[in-house]
Parts: C-alpha cells; structure tokens; sequence
C-alpha cells in the first residue's frame, strides 16, 4: 500500500513537472453557430496570460469548408487595429468572463483564403457576428449567431483527477475485506 501510494505520488510530481510552462497560456474550445445553421465553426484558442489571442485552430463548415490556420497578430494589442486587407478592426482580446469578444473580436486566416480574412466579434451576448472578407471591402460571408466557450482541462488537471480516483480505489479496496470479515464474524 505504501509503495502504491509513494509510486502514485511520484507519478504526478513528474506529469506536473513536465507540463509546467514558462509562459501561463490557457486553450478554450470553441463553437459558433449561425442562427440560421448554415455555418459553424469549431476549434480551440490559445489565450496568454494578458487575455491575447496568441493562436487559433480549427473548421468552418456549411456555406464554406476551410480549415482554420492562424491568427493574425495585433501589432497594437491591446488596443484596436486593421487587418491588413483593411476589411475589420480587430483586437484579438479574450475576455474570460462576460462576452468572451468585444465589438472588435479575433482575426484569423483560413488555409483556403490566403489572401482574405475572417473576423469573429460580439454585439452583445448571445449575438456574435463571423464575417469573412475576400479582398478589401468584400465580404462574401457574413453570418450572426451563438458562441460558446469552455476551457480545456491542462493534463495535470488529468493526472490530478486520476489520482484522485486511484486513490479512491487503493482505499475501497483496501477496507472491502474488513468490512466483509466483520459481517461474517
């Protein structure tokens, strides 16, 4: 028992210890859907520390099918700035409670628009607004609708967790033959 629990112990030191970061970032998945449900979008966010959006990856589906690439880096963060077709004003602030995008929102690429940009902001909650633009000023997809954010657990958060449960059973089934000795006796 001892033994189990020191390996246990030990085991969850190390996962700690390799996934402790320099830098705290945390990943969000995230969900849009359109209220009319011709698009979705779906990925996850990596948010520094300073509430940046530092990197997105992901799909859009349903009146296009992109794979999401890349955000596009606010040189002015955490102010406001322009894409660099010109197309949005974007800040690439992540708000961990309240709306998760204020009016200026997250700005990524697509692999299959090089060129072009798609912008996700909020009006208010519940109304998120996701607009691509195809060249300055042209915006073939402009589409309102719902988001949803939740955090990703960090692996140690896992390992925790497993402990935890691990630890549960080591006791369970240590005291399992007690209690059965003593309903028989």
């Amino acid at each position: 028992m001892h033994k189990t629990l020191t390996t246990m112990i030990a085991s969850l030191a190390t996962v700690m210890l390799l996934t402790a970061s320099p830098a705290k970032a945390t990943v969000y998945r995230f969900t849009f859907e359109s209220f009319d449900s011709e698009l979705t979008a779906t990925g996850e966010i990596t948010v520094n520390a300073a509430d940046e959006v530092v990197a997105i990856a992901g799909e859009i589906s349903g009146l296009v099918d992109e794979t999401i690439g890349s955000v596009t880096p606010n040189p002015d963060f955490s102010g406001p700035a322009y894409s660099p077709d010109g197309s949005f004003i974007y800040n690439n602030v992540y708000y961990p409670s309240g709306m998760s995008f204020d009016i200026y929102g997250v700005l990524f690429a697509t692999a299959q628009n090089p060129g072009g940009y798609w912008n996700l902001w909020g009006d208010s909650p519940g109304d998120y607004s996701l607009w691509e633009s195809a060249s300055p000023y042209n915006y073939p997809i402009e589409e309102t609708g719902t988001l949803s954010v939740a955090a990703v657990p960090e692996l140690s958060t896992w390992a925790m967790l497993g402990l935890g449960f691990g630890g549960l059973g080591v006791a369970g089934r240590r005291r399992a033959p007690r209690l059965a000795q003593r309903s028989i006796g």
